[in-house]
């Protein structure tokens, strides 16, 4: 009898222990009532029991597989663009994987003190996600709390303590108000910075160590109503803490339900609490690669944005990398020069300027070259050199900075023209009609004297010779006038053809002296332009004598027009035209290469007895028109001079007489 009283007195304890196991797995109570004996009673326990044990096994083996998936979920954020894309994939992924009706995952974004992410519900079309972003330090509901104290916080009434404090008019204020209960659970950080004195934002007055490192923050702060100026102290400190990169929250996931339904039980508290240890550390290595990331783009930018090209040198004498100035200014991409020798981007002169900054460790600065590019064109460069060095002051390469010299050079040759053209112009002013007056003196007295001397002699001869060179003193006075005081212009409806048909009316006689032939090209359609018809007859006038003089006896002058886009070899005639172009070609030697440069600066020639201004007077006369005046190298002999036009108005440069 005493036996079969302990029996069961074991099994009501056992019973109860049931019970408290059940409850802790929020089962309902077994059904005691109905067994006819205390066996049939064990039995019905254990078969329960096993029955639950079984599906709890399931229910965990169905969460570890959420759990794996979602991790692999998870690591594809880390290749996502930014903090929201990384929320709203992970937020959506829980929505459709747990069969949770509201789920937010927010992230604390330290720098603009708020909480961002993404809102996920269901609703009758289906799945739609919110961006949300409030404050961090004010009063922003729950959620603020939860990241503050590091804890989770479970809610049966919504309305009463919102997650978050929407202003009104948020596109997420009806779903809070509809909201019957939720759970927010802090997402931890797996790695925090080491301790140092003054980690926080501000940093002179943070506690040390720091309140964190315990695990909590209540242990920092005194309780409310400890003495006058609480809040502001606590809400001063919280602020400070909040931003300094030691606080150990990096956001907060949470699961809602909308209603009066159910709320959200243990269990789903438990997953959640899972849910958040699973998500943390990959939500913080996506945020560490976005931080990596950016800082690599924010360099990027700095470094493609300086106008300036930069050339990175390892020790081996190889480029490591170089700027977008840089690939501007050779004329090569990155990648064809990258991992190459310096001769790939560089003339030797700089080469050697490098390799000697590598072997002394001394710096140039300042050392001008010529960079021949891809192309062909030369440009002109300053060089300076300094060593590359890592976070210990190691060197391990050194960087090239290429300064182009292009518009200087061209400003330091334009300063010299203009000083030039200032004393030349002074001169001319001071002594031109000085010297004009006699010499149409002189000029009529010859003239006087050459109605003396016979046709044939030998007298009359020098008297010509003597008007010639009369008539040459006389011109070049004008060419100085001209270069001095240019004429403005006076432009007009013409067409080109007709002004170069009157300019070679003017040299027959050369050209039949020479036995020169001239082959004409013009286009199907109109030749006209606006443009001053005089000052362009000076221009075709000095640009075929030019032709004639440079070719050989029996040789041919080509002469093409065309309507093009400008800067062509080649006729593009058609719609899209912006210029008109003339092209005038001799058979003589051609310009050399050294002297294509410099031929339309004044007083340089190459010609024996010539002044150096006609080709000076074209190229003025063509730029105050805004055209252009170029020379052009044949392939095989002789020189090719294009005269470009623009078809719209022309400019109203230069000074009346």
């Amino acid at each position: 009898m005493l036996q079969k009283h302990l029996n069961r007195q074991s099994l009501q304890e056992l019973l109860r222990h049931v019970d408290e196991v059940r409850g802790l797995a929020s089962l309902p109570p077994a059904v005691v009532a109905g067994h006819a004996d205390d066996a049939e009673l064990l039995f019905a326990t254990a078969t329960e029991l096993v029955d639950e044990l079984e599906r709890s096994h399931r229910r965990l083996i169905e969460t570890n597989v959420q759990l794996v998936s979602l991790r692999e979920v998870a690591n594809s954020v880390v290749s996502s663009l930014d903090d929201e894309e990384a929320t709203r994939t992970v937020a959506g992924y829980l929505l459709q994987a747990f069969a949770m009706s509201e789920v937010f995952l927010c992230l604390a974004n330290r720098e603009e003190n708020v909480l961002e992410g993404t809102w996920c519900r269901r609703d009758g079309r289906g799945t739609a996600c919110h961006p949300l972003r409030v404050p961090l330090t004010a009063d922003g509901g729950v959620a603020s709390r939860a990241v503050w104290w590091n804890r989770t916080y479970t809610i049966r009434d919504a309305r009463r303590n919102p997650p978050f404090a929407l202003p009104a008019g948020h596109r997420l204020a009806d779903v809070m108000e509809g909201l019957g209960s939720y759970t927010a659970v802090p997402l931890q950080r797996s790695r925090r910075p080491a301790s140092r004195r003054g980690g926080g934002a501000t940093g002179e007055d943070c506690p040390s160590p720091c309140p964190f490192e315990a695990g909590g923050a209540s242990d920092a702060f005194p309780e409310p109503g400890a003495g006058p100026g609480w809040g502001e102290a606590h809400e001063a400190r919280r602020r400070r803490c909040l931003g300094c990169s030691r606080f150990p929250i990096l956001g907060l996931v949470g699961v809602a339900r909308s209603g009066g339904g159910p709320g959200i039980d243990p269990g789903e508290v438990t997953l959640l609490e899972s849910v958040a240890l699973s998500v943390a550390p990959v939500l913080e290595n996506a945020r560490l690669y976005h931080d990596l990331r950016k800082s690599e783009r924010f360099l990027d930018d700095i470094l493609n944005s300086m106008g300036a090209g930069l050339l990175a040198v390892g020790q081996d004498g190889r480029i490591l990398t170089c700027n977008r100035a840089a690939e501007a200014l050779a004329g090569l991409r990155a990648e064809a020069v990258v991992g190459e020798p310096l001769a790939a981007a560089l003339p030797e002169d700089a080469q050697q300027r490098v390799r000697d900054t590598l072997a002394t460790g001394r710096e140039v600065h300042g050392h001008e070259t010529t960079l021949r590019r891809a192309d062909g064109a030369r440009v002109p460069l300053s060089l300076a050199t300094s060593l590359l060095r890592d976070e210990r002051r190691r060197v391990y390469g050194a960087i090239a900075t290429l300064t182009d010299l292009t518009r200087v050079k061209r400003m330091e040759e334009q300063i010299r023209q203009l000083d030039r053209l200032a004393v030349l112009g002074r001169f001319t002013t001071s002594v031109a009609h000085e010297i004009r007056n006699p010499l149409a003196g002189i000029a009529a007295g010859v003239e006087y004297l050459k109605k003396g001397f016979p046709d044939g002699t030998r007298e009359l001869e020098h008297v010509e010779f003597i008007q010639t060179e009369i008539a040459r003193l006389d011109r070049i006075i004008g060419d100085l006038f001209t270069v001095t005081h240019p004429k403005r212009l006076a432009p007009r409806r013409a067409d080109l053809a007709e002004v170069v048909e009157r300019s070679l009316t003017g040299l027959q006689s050369l050209l039949l002296d020479k036995h020169l032939s001239v082959a004409w090209a013009l286009p199907d359609g109109p030749t006209t332009a606006r443009f001053d018809p005089d000052q362009m007859q000076q221009v075709c006038l000095n640009l075929l004598k030019n032709a004639a003089e440079a070719s050989p006896p029996g040789g041919r002058l080509r002469v093409r027009l065309w309507t093009g886009p400008g800067e062509a070899d080649a006729p593009h005639p058609g719609a899209g035209a912006t210029a008109l172009c003339l092209a005038i070609e001799d058979e003589g030697p051609g310009v050399p290469d050294e002297d294509r440069s410099r031929i339309f600066e004044p007083f340089f020639t190459t010609k024996a007895g010539g002044t150096g201004l006609g080709l000076y007077v074209c190229h003025d006369i063509v730029k105050r028109h805004g055209g252009h005046l170029r020379v052009r190298p044949q392939p095989e002999r002789g020189a090719c001079f294009i005269v470009e036009l623009p078809l719209e108005e022309a400019s109203q440069g230069g000074r009346d007489d």
